[in-house]
């Protein structure tokens, strides 16, 4: 089997979370996921909200018993060097000393601690491993739901657009990082928002022209690795885009600025490790189409179609197919770039086994990027709107084809051992 993860803490102690062991949670998160579906029903009128209310119930049903253990254990391994180090750098204040380039843990883990805000405000009335809990079920709902408008804001209707969003919060990648590692890491939410609020202004929102630098400087503050991808879609946005794309992007690149400014200097010390170590770690985290260390292609030592959720696969891909039969329209025309944009992606998800990781890692401060596969979460994104471009005429297919997926899901990532268990705070 290969390394999915670190190798269990010899202080974890497991928690039984099965239906014998804990009914009462159990039974308290299927109840609550059964009222999210009702309020969803009651507010059908209003499609956006109505739509946060079902992913919502749908994710408390699929994740069952998690929001009912919330406040009595750990989701996933406890202790881990990264879930440990995040709770203890939480509980001694860091975040509010987060812009103090001096700061031990500024130095140590940068400017980007806008995750700890997050876990503070879940903290007011939970116990902050607790309220760690809470974050990550929360990142689970919002990357699924803003996964969702991004496909409405793409054109796809509503309930097609709830089929397409999937992998961006259910993905196995997440709940990876939710089993593991730090919280901000299963958080994708940011840079979607980011994302739709360049869709948006593009389409001539004022609002969203004006949200565009204040989302980006959140990706960025929540992660810095969001900071990074955020950029990057900026500058396509910019070189590719509409006029007013092209203004959001530079008023957004002006919004990162100060957290370029202040995360350059904070990181530039002696607590870090030599680059090569970074180095190091870069050529393990990758996107590997031909396989790294098992039967490939892989996501991070994952396997690939274990961590891709195959409807919304499927449907980008047949809307791609589509384009390619109607290479005149101009809608065509954008989906093969969108396209031709994922691949490019997916080369950089590559890391070191590729010369364009050489170039990227010689920009500012970039050696200190020791996640290439990160850059694949762009490339989910992508086919989340390559399928969104897929509508189907008949308003149930869309019901049906979440049966499948949540079927999918349940065989390729619930019964996965990477799905989170739970420990002992």
């Amino acid at each position: 089997m290969p390394p999915y993860g670190p190798p269990p803490d010899p202080r974890q102690v497991e928690v039984a979370a099965g239906l014998s062991a804990a009914p009462g949670a159990w039974a308290f998160s299927l109840l609550l996921g059964a009222l999210c579906l009702g309020a969803a029903h009651l507010d059908r009128g209003r499609p956006a909200r109505a739509g946060l209310w079902a992913i919502a119930g749908v994710v408390f049903w699929c994740t069952a018993p998690a929001v009912g253990m919330i406040p009595g254990a750990v989701w996933g391994a406890f202790p881990t060097i990264d879930k440990a180090g995040s709770l203890h750098f939480y509980q001694l204040g860091a975040h509010f000393s987060s812009w103090d380039t001096s700061a031990a843990a500024t130095q140590l883990i940068g400017v980007s601690m806008g995750h700890l805000w997050v876990t503070a405000l879940f903290d007011v009335v939970l116990a902050p491993f607790a309220a760690m809990n809470a974050q990550g079920l929360a990142n689970l709902v919002l990357g699924w739901w803003l996964a969702t408008r991004l496909g409405v804001a793409v054109g796809a209707p509503e309930r097609w657009a709830r089929v397409a969003g999937f992998p961006m919060g259910m993905g196995l990648h997440l709940f990876r990082d939710l089993n593991w590692y730090t919280i901000e890491k299963s958080g994708t939410w940011p840079l979607t928002l980011f994302v739709l609020a360049l869709v948006r202004a593009g389409q001539g929102s004022v609002p969203w022209l004006v949200a565009a630098p204040l989302l980006y400087a959140w990706a960025f503050y929540y992660n810095a690795y969001w900071g990074v991808l955020g950029a990057l879609v900026g500058a396509v946005a910019f070189v590719a885009g509409p006029a007013r794309v092209r203004v959001a992007a530079v008023v957004a690149g002006l919004g990162g600025l100060p957290f370029l400014a202040l995360q350059l200097p904070a990181l530039d010390n002696a607590q870090l490790p030599a680059p090569d170590a970074f180095a190091e770690r870069a050529a393990l985290d990758v996107f590997a189409p031909l396989g790294g260390g098992g039967f490939g292609p892989n996501w991070n030592r994952l396997e690939l179609w274990c961590a891709l959720d195959p409807v919304t696969t499927l449907a980008a891909l047949v809307s791609l197919v589509g384009a390619l039969f109607t290479l005149r329209e101009p809608t065509s025309r954008r989906t093969l770039a969108l396209a031709a944009g994922c691949a490019a992606v997916a080369v950089l998800a590559m890391g070191p086994a590729t010369p364009v990781w050489s170039a990227f890692a010689a920009l500012p401060g970039m050696w200190r990027f020791a996640k290439p596969e990160t850059f694949f979460h762009l490339v989910v994104l992508g086919l989340v709107v390559l399928a969104a471009r897929l509508a189907p005429r008949s308003p149930r297919v869309p019901l049906v084809v979440l049966g499948v997926q949540l079927v999918a899901w349940a065989l390729l990532v619930r019964a996965h051992p990477v799905y989170p268990g739970w420990s002992a705070p």
